[in-house]
């Protein structure tokens, strides 16, 4: 009797994780739109290195100074950083934009950061071979979720020259144990921790690899840091770490009234001329 109880247990923990993890999996597709800009993007399809299609928009302009890659973050799509994209054309840069998997026209699943890397290395392999185009250097722009895939391709692509990071996470555990505590009212123990294992199956991967913690000591481009002080998705203390061990040159822009990934709607001028030079300062030192 106590071995079927303890097996039914186990069954209905197992079973949870599962669900919770698959949740996280295939976010709640959430309306992030905007109007085209004055001059729209051109729309490219491309193939992932795993047979997965998908589209980059570029927003092309004459005599660039470098091309910018944007990757937008969690329950959101390629609208949260076309603005920026448009703001950054108008300074001189180039920008691409993607969709993550699971979110805006892409199928899920999300993988948090495994296969969109991948995506976004192809994004700029396709870029450098482009008929027609100069070699130029390359940036990368990631918010939240889309900051650590900004860091994962920045560690695998060596032409990464400088990223810029807003409202990034320095562990993925703790958000997600927040995630946990704010949907289902549930502690880490052992809600957060199933949902995280059952994650590792299913993505075959050790999430702690995915940390951007994890990679900052390996990192020595150039770093813009954007945070605001009333993200309650991702507390400054949860991206401190982070920004303390990144091994290279940093900077950091930090508000005490701003919410997650707000700072451009707050102030979105400031917030592209800030970036626009940023780039600048590191690409004229080649």
């Amino acid at each position: 009797m106590v071995w079927w109880l303890l097996g039914v247990v186990s069954l209905a923990l197992m079973s949870w994780g599962l669900l919770s993890a698959l949740r996280v999996l295939f976010p709640e597709r959430r309306l992030l739109s905007r109007p085209d800009p004055l001059l729209p993007p051109a729309r490219y399809a491309l193939t992932a290195p795993d047979g997965a299609a998908f589209h980059v928009w570029c927003l092309e302009t004459s005599s660039p100074h470098a091309q910018i890659l944007l990757c937008h973050g969690y329950y959101a799509n390629r609208y949260q950083v076309l603005d920026l994209a448009q703001g950054l054309r108008e300074r001189g840069y180039a920008s691409l934009v993607f969709e993550l998997r699971g979110h805006g026209e892409r199928p899920g699943p999300c993988t948090l950061g495994v296969r969109e890397a991948e995506d976004a290395a192809a994004v700029l392999r396709w870029a450098a071979t482009r008929a027609g185009t100069k070699p130029l250097p390359v940036g990368v722009v990631g918010l939240s979720m889309g900051a650590t895939v900004a860091c994962l391709v920045a560690a695998r692509c060596p032409e990464v020259h400088a990223i810029v990071v807003d409202s990034i996470y320095s562990r993925f555990f703790p958000v997600l144990a927040r995630s946990i505590w704010h949907r289902y009212h549930l502690p880490a123990a052992p809600w957060a921790w199933l949902t995280w294992w059952s994650l590792e199956v299913i993505l075959h991967t050790r999430l702690s690899s995915l940390d951007p913690v994890a990679l900052a000591p390996q990192l020595h481009q150039p770093m813009f840091a954007i945070q605001g002080g009333e993200d309650r998705r991702v507390v400054p203390l949860l991206g401190r770490e982070f920004y303390q061990r990144w091994a290279g040159p940093k900077e950091r822009w930090f508000e005490p009234q701003v919410a997650h990934v707000g700072m451009f709607a707050q102030h979105p001028d400031e917030y592209c001329n800030r970036v626009a030079s940023f780039f600048d300062r590191v690409f004229s030192h080649g």
